[in-house]
């Protein structure tokens, strides 16, 4: 697993925690409980705090830090620079509401409403703490968080910064107008890539604080991975949300194709381009009017096929090759040169594992493997403790700089960086055709996300509505029932 998070991974992993029932409201309270132990254990001399919170999940965090320093015996003035109705976040708004009783009973607790700059003075405590803004910013700071921004830098107190200094894009560490000037910066969970990048003087020292979240919302796909995918914009035209080119099929395995691009378009992919040999093309048309097919001479798909693969791949996003195409020397033969040839995401699939050559494997690529297929093309067995895959899956990633995902009880993802694993799916899925369903997924994903993500995405989209079907109808169910939940 990675040691530094962008903020759309760490986001990701926030709500994969809360598909694995830990709720956000618990993990705001230990980021607000551990930053309150830092700041006791480090300056517990220095009683008069002030906390500057907005009102994301970040000035929700200031709440908490408020209610625990309040038990430590210290002075609080808590700032919420913004109307109370304008907190959005509902953990914050929670963790508002606490605060707020608390104010009208604590003496130590002051609750000052921000709507203006001009209600900001100049601030003498010993410590600030920047509550403000969690995510990035585009242009200008708005008032009054621009006022308060200039205010901290100004105060002689000890300043810092919750996750990242308020006004620092936390993806790539730049300031567009100005950020908080940070002492130290306590970030929760992991690094975030902008800290890395950002300039020293801006984020101070870094402490990474530990708010409880566990392995398994980082290794396992979860919901939250969803995040990583688009939605197709309300202006977006023909070609925008993505084109695939399928390359495969011969006459005994025709359904192999049509699944794979009928699961593509499920993805809400624009155009699905097909090439297969004639015989396969002219039956492939009568399935779906929204294919593109493209006819080559013969029942099988050989050399006669790679001009045409060529024209079409410089139309599309990304290429799948392999679905029901047979294990013909000169189906090979194509398959490996196209695999010299093509510099977009490629997902080889089915026979086409039996055919390539795996020294031509390269970072676009990614692999979909079963067991039976994995040990051809690699030479190697599969251990059986799930440690020892993952780990074989990793060497062979780093070796052949490839995604490979392993299809097993648990699917095994890895890339040269990363692995993932997933545990959606049932054994109902061992039915003909949910392999092609996973290839296409993965093609048509890979057209907006790295082929590492778009594997494990559609790992995880394949298996979950395959659960669903398996509630619904019980074991016994087929590939178009998984392909009509797909679609839902």
């Amino acid at each position: 697993m990675k040691d530094i998070l962008t903020p759309l991974e760490m986001r990701a992993t926030d709500k994969n925690t809360e598909y694995n029932h830990i709720p956000t409201l618990v993990l705001m309270e230990n980021a607000g409980t551990r930053i309150a132990d830092y700041i006791v254990n480090t300056y517990p001399n220095k009683k008069k705090v002030s906390i500057y919170s907005g009102t994301g999940g970040n000035g929700g965090d200031g709440f908490v830090i408020a209610r625990h320093l309040l038990n430590h015996g210290y002075k609080v003035r808590l700032f919420l620079l913004a109307r109370p109705e304008n907190i959005k976040n509902p953990d914050s708004r929670t963790n508002y509401e606490s605060i707020k009783i608390i104010a009208q009973t604590d003496k130590n607790l002051k609750l000052n409403i921000i709507t203006d700059s001009t209600q900001i003075q100049p601030d003498n405590s010993d410590i600030i703490v920047d509550a403000i803004l969690g995510t990035g910013v585009n242009g200008k700071l708005r008032q009054p968080i621009s006022s308060a921004v200039d205010t901290i830098n100004y105060s002689p107190a000890i300043v810092l910064s919750v996750d990242v200094p308020s006004g620092l894009n936390p993806d790539n560490g730049q300031v567009v107008d100005k950020t908080v000037v940070a002492h130290t910066t306590l970030t929760l969970h992991k690094m975030k890539t902008g800290l890395l990048k950002a300039q020293k003087s801006y984020i101070g020292e870094i402490e990474v604080l530990d708010i409880g979240i566990p392995r398994v919302s980082e290794e396992y796909v979860g919901e939250g991975d969803l995040l990583k995918l688009k939605t197709p914009g309300t202006d977006s035209h023909k070609g925008q949300n993505g084109s695939v080119l399928i390359v495969g099929s011969n006459p005994d395995y025709i359904g192999a194709v049509v699944f794979a691009a009928n699961s593509c378009l499920t993805q809400l992919v624009d155009l699905v381009y097909i090439v297969a040999p004639e015989s396969s093309a002219n039956i492939i048309k009568q399935y779906n009017p929204e294919f593109i097919v493209r006819g080559v001479e013969g029942k099988i798909l050989t050399m006669d096929a790679f001009d045409m693969v060529m024209e079409l791949s410089e139309r599309v996003d990304a290429v799948l090759i392999g679905s029901g195409s047979g294990i013909e020397k000169e189906t090979g033969i194509l398959f490996n040169k196209i695999l010299s040839s093509i510099d977009i995401p490629l997902v080889i699939d089915a026979d086409a594992l039996k055919l390539i050559d795996r020294d031509l494997l390269k970072d676009n690529m990614v692999l979909t493997p079963h067991k039976h297929e994995f040990t051809g093309l690699f030479g190697r067995d599969i251990p059986k403790k799930l440690d020892d895959k993952i780990r074989l899956l990793t060497q062979l990633s780093v070796e052949y700089n490839v995604t490979i995902l392993l299809k097993d009880v648990v699917d095994i993802i890895s890339s040269v960086d990363d692995y993932k694993l997933n545990k959606t799916g049932n054994q109902g899925m061992t039915i003909g055709g949910t392999g092609d369903l996973l290839a296409g997924l993965i093609v048509a994903l890979a057209t907006q996300v790295s082929p590492f993500d778009a594997a494990y995405i559609a790992s995880f989209i394949l298996g979950c509505a395959a659960d669903k079907v398996l509630a619904e109808k019980g074991f016994g169910y087929g590939v178009e029932d998984i392909l009509k939940k797909l679609k839902d």
